[in-house]
């Protein structure tokens, strides 16, 4: 009778102590979900400082990065740093995107004039390929140009402007702007009359999402915030890899264009849910950023049916 009462008492004492094993090794929050988004997420939620790099099809995209520099000229540099093969901060590149500057090119000098950017490369800038010399170019003016203050660029190789590509000897206009374009996609039917508007799209890698211009470059004669939103809402979208979440029943019903603001005003199918009057922010951030590159203004109003719905401050997009 004794053994008997022993054992169960020792069973007892050792069931105790496995139950206070297993609750060690799994506390009370461990059936709470992790987030699965990584701290260094390329989102548009983390952004910091703007580079424009080649992703995996190519395409001179907008990444989020972190840049120390305090002036304007150190900014540059580091940009530059991120841009060029091989230089120190190419390593701390996301996975999915490259460099397009040419190892080994250094920055020589640089000054900014009135809003204008100077810089001056070592002539291992021209060790560019054919194909990827035009992305050099939209590489640095994006880039360049996404510092506060920075509207343009000169480009200088050995103490001389670049007046033209290496292996295209296609002329440029001097200084360089974003009116240059970026990821061009042409649909002329004739030489005179064209013009550019240039569009974000949304692209993924690996989970994560990243904006890509594309400077659409036609006869289109109609004003661009229509061009914008006619693109960016046509259904099929404008290439397999890129996306925009715009609703394809999205009609753009009037719009004010004044000195520093615009207001566009939509019927209620750019909707995320009508009952809570809210608009996706993968909408209005591709809309957004659009009518930055298009347009001199500071703020952007959203009515849908002429109700207020959110006002966006786009220099927060620097």
């Amino acid at each position: 009778m004794f053994k008997k009462s022993s054992i169960k008492k020792i069973c007892l004492a050792s069931f105790c102590l496995l139950i206070l094993f297993i609750l060690y090794l799994f506390p009370k929050n461990s059936h709470k979900s992790k987030s699965i988004v990584p701290e260094t997420s390329y989102t548009v939620t983390n952004v910091k400082d703007t580079v424009y790099l080649l992703d995996k099809n190519s395409y001179v995209s907008r990444v989020n990065v972190a840049v120390k520099g305090e002036t304007v000229e150190t900014k540059a540099k580091e940009i530059i740093s991120f841009l060029t093969i091989g230089s120190n901060n190419s390593s701390l590149i996301p996975n999915g995107f490259k460099p397009i500057i040419p190892a080994g090119t250094k920055v020589i000098s640089c000054s900014l004039d009135d809003g204008n950017f100077k810089v001056d490369f070592s002539k291992e800038l021209l060790n560019i390929g054919q194909e990827e010399e035009i992305k050099l170019i939209e590489s640095l003016v994006y880039s360049l140009t996404s510092i506060k203050d920075i509207k343009s660029i000169t480009i200088l190789v050995e103490g001389k402007i670049l007046n033209k590509l290496p292996h295209s000897e296609e002329f440029l206009d001097n200084p360089l702007d974003r009116s240059y374009g970026i990821n061009k996609s042409y649909d002329l039917n004739k030489i005179k009359g064209a013009t550019k508007t240039t569009l974000y799209y949304l692209s993924k890698y690996d989970g994560y999402y990243y904006y890509v211009p594309v400077t659409k470059v036609s006869n289109d004669s109609k004003e661009k915030i229509e061009v914008i939103i006619k693109e960016l809402s046509s259904n099929p979208i404008y290439e397999t890899n890129l996306m925009s979440y715009l609703n394809s029943e999205t009609t753009l019903q009037k719009y004010e264009i004044l000195d520093n603001s615009m207001s566009i005003d939509f019927n209620n199918a750019i909707m995320q849910d009508v009952t809570k009057n809210d608009i996706l922010e993968e909408v209005t951030y591709a809309i957004n950023l659009s009518i930055k590159d298009n347009y001199d203004v500071d703020t952007v109003s959203y009515t849908v049916d002429t109700k207020q719905i959110a006002t966006f401050d786009l220099k927060s997009l620097e």
